[in-house]
């Protein structure tokens, strides 16, 4: 939810609490009633947990950037490594040499060292330094992991985009609900200005940001 569509859901919440208030006023079945009514449940469903503007990142997303921070700690003892070995064979860490620690990078990188490592000839030469003896599985187990993680974050996005487009229309119809109640609850107060003045409070949609050079707010409704 963006900072607009925050805006009008706050100012929904708002006037629901003035309909709580003076329910009373408005006659079972009217047009106001009804709308009142409808502005309720729409309070319900569009209550989520991210009704603030940020969402949080995905458990796709969370767990694809912890595994990539995995394969990179492995590919610098990689390289490290090969530089050991290169001591004594020239030339030999060249294609062990890093790039920047970018997902890109990272899993580029990782693939290259795995075609690198597949002859267990080479392999066996970085074992002799300690590294573990599955350490060639582990690595291209955990870039399969990450590469099937994009495909789960493509999921995500799916849902989100149907939720964000659920949402916005909601809200859209929130907007319109506080436009047909402002007439209506003005035409019934129209003699009491402490309430007029406590329902253009509760139906304010604030707006947010900055105005442009030349604009000017728009004048407030008459409350008589």
């Amino acid at each position: 939810m963006n900072d607009k569509d925050h805006a009008v859901y706050e100012a929904l919440l708002r006037v629901n609490r003035f309909a709580e208030d003076h329910s009373g006023a408005f006659a079972v079945g009217s047009n106001a009633a009804a709308d009142f009514a409808a502005a309720a449940a729409l309070e319900e469903a569009i209550k989520i947990d991210d009704s603030e503007p940020g969402n949080p990142s995905s458990d796709a997303t969370a767990g694809k950037n912890s595994l990539l921070a995995e394969v990179w700690e492995d590919l610098k003892a990689i390289s490290n490594t090969s530089r050991r070995i290169g001591k004594k064979e020239p030339g030999f860490d060249t294609p062990y040499r890093l790039g920047d620690d970018t997902q890109r990078e990272i899993i580029s990188t990782a693939d290259a060292f795995l075609l690198l490592l597949a002859d267990p000839t080479t392999a066996a030469k970085f074992t002799a330094f300690s590294m573990p003896a599955t350490f060639v599985a582990d690595l291209q187990a955990d870039i399969d992991t990450i590469k099937g993680k994009k495909g789960e974050q493509t999921d995500d996005r799916t849902s989100d985009v149907g939720e964000t487009a659920l949402t916005r229309a909601q809200i859209r119809q929130a907007r319109d609900l506080i436009a047909d109640l402002n007439t209506s609850v003005r035409n019934k107060f129209r003699t009491d200005p402490e309430v007029l003045a406590e329902w253009s409070t509760a139906s304010r949609i604030h707006r947010t940001g900055r105005r442009r050079n030349g604009d000017t707010p728009p004048p407030e409704p008459p409350t008589r």
